[in-house]
């Protein structure tokens, strides 16, 4: 999907129009159960040699998660490796709570910035399994921020590199000792590129 307005945008991302986030400490609370519950379904579901995304999304009044025929490779972007040690860190879920505001009051520009993870992670024909969770209107925003800082960790990028991939100003979140923005910026996307070609690899890899 290409989100070309903000209606478009919103339902990639799954915001109801005029959405009211709750408060950060709520976010972070969801943000830790969304993580427990993705790491737990995925290690149960893995002996079955089963996969899930860890995005949620809406099945009727419930939370669900897709199901995922991806390479063994991509599990270290979430659930093992890199990704896991990211997503358990008390102190990157409080980030991705407190950044979640501007995302949501630019869902144009969030949706462009997390597109690529979407679809990383999204089959449209895969099949959704329903969560013991009811749904809300920010479950699909927060638990793709999870996803994304998750795989551009595993892939590599610190916490400036993923700011500055969200399309926020990275010069607000900088101290005087950082790189310069433009220094970030640069930095950030030959690092966006490196994953891209990796997970490429990947792909083509599980095709052979």
């Amino acid at each position: 999907m290409d989100p070309s307005t903000d209606d478009d945008a919103r339902a990639l991302l799954g915001l109801p129009m005029a959405y009211v986030l709750p408060a950060t400490e709520v976010l972070v609370a969801e943000a830790r159960i969304i993580v427990h519950t993705n790491l737990t379904l995925a290690r149960e579901l893995s002996v079955q040699g089963l996969g899930i995304s860890p995005i949620w999304e809406r099945k009727g009044s419930r939370a669900a998660v897709r199901a995922t025929v991806l390479p063994a490779q991509f599990a270290s972007r979430y659930f093992t490796g890199g990704g896991r040690l990211v997503v358990g860190k008390a102190g990157v879920r409080t980030l991705v709570a407190e950044l979640m505001p501007w995302m949501a009051e630019d869902p144009s520009g969030a949706a462009a910035a997390l597109e690529d993870t979407l679809e990383a992670w999204t089959a449209e024909d895969a099949p959704l399994r329903p969560l013991e969770s009811p749904y809300g209107g920010h479950y699909k925003l927060l638990s793709l921020m999870l996803a994304d800082i998750a795989r551009k960790a595993d892939a590599g990028l610190d916490t400036l590199d993923w700011i500055a991939s969200l399309g926020l100003p990275v010069e607000e979140f900088r101290d005087d000792d950082d790189p310069s923005a433009s220094e970030i910026h640069a930095r950030m996307e030959a690092r966006m590129d490196a994953m891209w070609a990796q997970e490429d690899g990947w792909l083509e890899s599980a095709v052979q």
